[in-house]
């Protein structure tokens, strides 16, 4: 018999949450408040409306109102870059800046509605999965458990056939959405060529561009003996240069020192080419074009290392440990060692070398041609995948005699209903414990007949001896679970983390500062992976967006962890008070629902949470198309290029929110449930052990039922649900 409690505790067990706060005359005016609402006319048309559209087939419909409102909008845009944009399906072209504000927005408006795809399949995937009646007892019979109220694989083998069609059928049409869709709007951008010319003040004033006692033209940054340390500009070639700047030197650009060095130190340089450092005057007899650098976007041949293309020496004048913010700093002292013939007393003409002060600079301006672009192919795929994805959730709600058990009160409803003979007094049995009374998974892989079996396992006790222990969260989901859900964040963070740790490149160190200011999506000849010239495009958006399934895969993990939880939750809350049945075709006094196992406070922010994950690793590993000019401002087709570009301040924001998403899992694991209802997971065992029904279950599921000790009978509880009075589990009594 169940021990004495004092009368206070039994009243506040049938109490909700917040509800002590309020006496019983505010308690009353709350009451009658909320009939008047029910009696009202606008109530009434309110709770039809609520109650005809809170069906699972109505979350399903909406999923397909999802994808029919995203595959327009993909139509829209394939006809419109086909009839609007005839050159090259250019969305936009001009400065650089607003080319990746562009291609920012599209990609976040992109990633919205690729998160709502991923939203409205899974619930579908979900629904799908869910089984029947008939597959519950099949199992129960068996000695098997299936879920309920999860996407998971458990219940495949139990699946029929056009089930199993329409779900794989929905996973193979988002998979190329997930490995596309980021790519269907790209970027081009720009990287120039340029040469460097330090000038004497009579050049500004039409003396001939010469070299003076040189063959070639010194590189700034040389060594003391003249040596060119990178490849050598011939006389010709720098003349040219020079007189072309000469003749049009009105259109130059006059720019301060400081201005000048951080037009010039950076990754690409967009907007502008050529460039002289006019300098104070030399007492050298020297030309009138003292010394040069040419600056190469992109290697000549296959043969030149990333170091030579990157080295920006010119700048630092030669100098090691420098940076351009060193440099901008001590603009006004911007000296360089220049080498001309020097008459010494005694001894002749000699070659010499003195200091000179860059005054400013007269850089040649160009403009911008950076590029938004369409990818129709890419386009054409993902509407594809769209239209084969809508025809999925039209079967799903074609099939009007699938009854699934989607949510907990469908599968509480339905055991009530009809009891499973092989369950029925099993006692409070928690999901935990039928894991460890059956050996192994339930259904097992046979490769003799390349088909699923059930295995048959050890019967139920019938008696449990109750133990009022406040269990934790994180005991409603299985070990698997968890275990996939660490790893698919440990290959997050593992791949997140070699990329971060990659200073060392081709014996370069890079600062990680460098990396910081890089922004998102924007390619950088530092944070580019080195892939053969010839590697196809397709292939290239293809690798950019494989960590997007990976992304997915722990999307649809945590939801699993978290309903899993969630659904203990939500049957311990019944162990509280009163409350109709939370079904997805309410009857009665049963409540519908507008979500399937996960509240919308929990799973829009999982959602929103998977959605900056995406968004971010579309940023931190991207397609970079950049188009090459040469100092003459054309562009070089032969050495522009495409590749994988990626970027830290991402790929940092990647890992901290899956950081976050992670430990919000694993906080909430450590939450504790009351002690009066065992946690019974998504485990149809557990669920149909409980739902015993105190009196006849077709009406009892029509009303508002409380789990707990609904009888006794020889000194032996019986748990339940009932309508009328019931007990608290005692602890250590004995429960059938």
């Amino acid at each position: 018999m169940p021990k004495s409690q004092p009368e206070t505790s039994v009243s506040i067990a049938l109490l909700q949450p917040g509800e002590l706060e309020l006496s019983e005359e505010d308690a009353l005016l709350k009451k009658n408040s909320q009939s008047r609402w029910k009696r009202s006319s606008l109530g009434r048309k309110w709770a039809s409306v609520t109650r005809h559209t809170a069906t699972w087939r109505f979350i399903v419909l909406s999923g397909l109102v999802v994808t029919l409102v995203i595959l327009t909008l993909n139509l829209s845009l394939l006809i419109w870059s086909r009839v609007r944009l005839q050159a090259g399906n250019m969305l936009y072209v001009g400065d650089c800046g607003s080319a990746k504000t562009t291609a920012t927005s599209w990609s976040l408006a992109i990633n919205v509605l690729s998160t709502l795809l991923l939203g409205a399949s899974n619930a579908a995937m979900q629904c799908l999965c869910a089984p029947t009646r008939a597959e519950v007892d099949k199992a129960h019979a068996a000695g098997a458990w299936l879920d309920i109220g999860v996407s998971g694989l458990r219940n495949w083998g139990a699946m029929g056939r056009w089930r199993k069609y329409a779900w794989g059928c929905i996973l193979l049409s988002s998979l190329p959405l997930h490995l596309l869709y980021n790519s269907v709007i790209f970027s081009t951008s720009q990287a120039n060529d340029y040469m460097v010319l330090l000038v004497t003040p009579d050049f500004l004033n039409g003396a001939t561009p010469s070299l003076g006692p040189h063959d070639s033209l010194p590189i700034i940054g040389a060594s003391a003996s003249g040596a060119s340390i990178e490849e050598t500009i011939s006389a010709a070639n720098a003349t040219q240069v020079a007189a072309a700047l000469q003749s049009n030197i009105s259109s130059l650009k006059r720019l301060e020192n400081a201005d000048c060095i951080q037009t010039y130190g950076t990754d690409f340089v967009t907007k502008s080419l050529n460039v002289l450092l006019v300098t104070n005057g030399t007492h050298l007899q020297a030309g009138s074009i003292l010394a040069g650098y040419q600056y190469y976007a992109a290697p000549k041949s296959p043969s030149v290392e990333v170091v030579d293309i990157l080295n920006m020496s010119w700048i630092c004048h030669g100098l090691q440990g420098c940076s351009i913010p060193s440099q901008v700093s001590e603009a006004s002292t911007w000296n360089f060692t220049v080498w001309g013939n020097d008459t010494v007393s005694g001894n002749g003409t000699v070659l010499g070398h003195e200091t000179t002060r860059v005054s400013y600079c007269l850089s040649q301006p160009v403009l911008p041609q950076c590029i938004v672009e369409v990818f129709p192919q890419v386009l054409i795929i993902v509407i594809v995948c769209n239209i084969l994805e809508a025809i999925c959730f039209v079967t799903l709600l074609a099939k009007r005699d699938f009854t699934p058990l989607i949510v907990l009160g469908d599968a509480i409803a339905s055991f009530m209903t009809d009891p499973d003979p092989t369950t029925l007094s099993s006692g409070p049995i928690s999901a935990e414990y039928v894991r460890k009374a059956y050996l192994g998974d339930p259904l097992r892989f046979s490769t003799q007949h390349q088909n699923w079996q059930w295995r048959q396992n050890r019967p139920l006790r019938r008696t449990v001896q109750w133990h009022a222990n406040r269990r934790r969260w994180a005991l409603a989901v299985g070990p698997k679970r968890w275990s996939y859900t660490v790893l698919g964040f440990a290959a997050l963070w593992f791949t997140g983390l070699a990329f971060l740790l990659h200073e060392q490149r081709t014996g370069l160190t890079i600062p990680f500062s460098t990396f910081w200011t890089q922004g998102f999506g924007s390619p950088n000849p530092l944070a580019t992976l080195q892939l053969p010239k010839s590697f196809p495009v397709i292939a290239l958006v293809l690798l950019a967006n494989l960590p997007q399934v990976l992304l997915s895969l722990v999307y649809l993990v945590c939801n699993d962890v978290a309903t899993c939880m969630l659904l203990s939750a939500e049957f311990v809350r019944y162990a509280h008070v009163h409350k109709g049945l939370r079904v997805t075709s309410p009857r009665g006094e049963q409540r519908g629902t507008y979500t399937l196992s996960l509240p919308l406070k929990m799973s829009i922010p999982l959602l929103a949470a998977a959605g900056v994950l995406h968004w971010a690793m579309s940023q931190s590993l991207f397609l970079a198309k950049v188009n090459v000019l040469d100092h003459s401002g054309d562009i070089d087709s032969d050495r522009s290029f495409s590749t994988l570009g990626w970027s830290a301040l991402a790929l940092l924001i990647l890992l901290i929110v899956g950081g976050v998403m992670l430990g919000a899992l694993v906080a909430t694991g450590f939450r504790r449930f009351g002690p009066e209802a065992p946690t019974v997971g998504s485990n149809s065992r557990a669920m149909m052990a409980a739902a015993f029904a105190a009196g006849d279950g077709r009406e009892e599921v029509r009303r508002r039922v409380r789990y707990g000790v609904v009888g006794w009978e020889n000194g032996c509880g019986r748990v339940g649900f009932g309508s009328g009075e019931v007990g608290k589990l005692e602890d250590e009594e004995l429960y059938a």
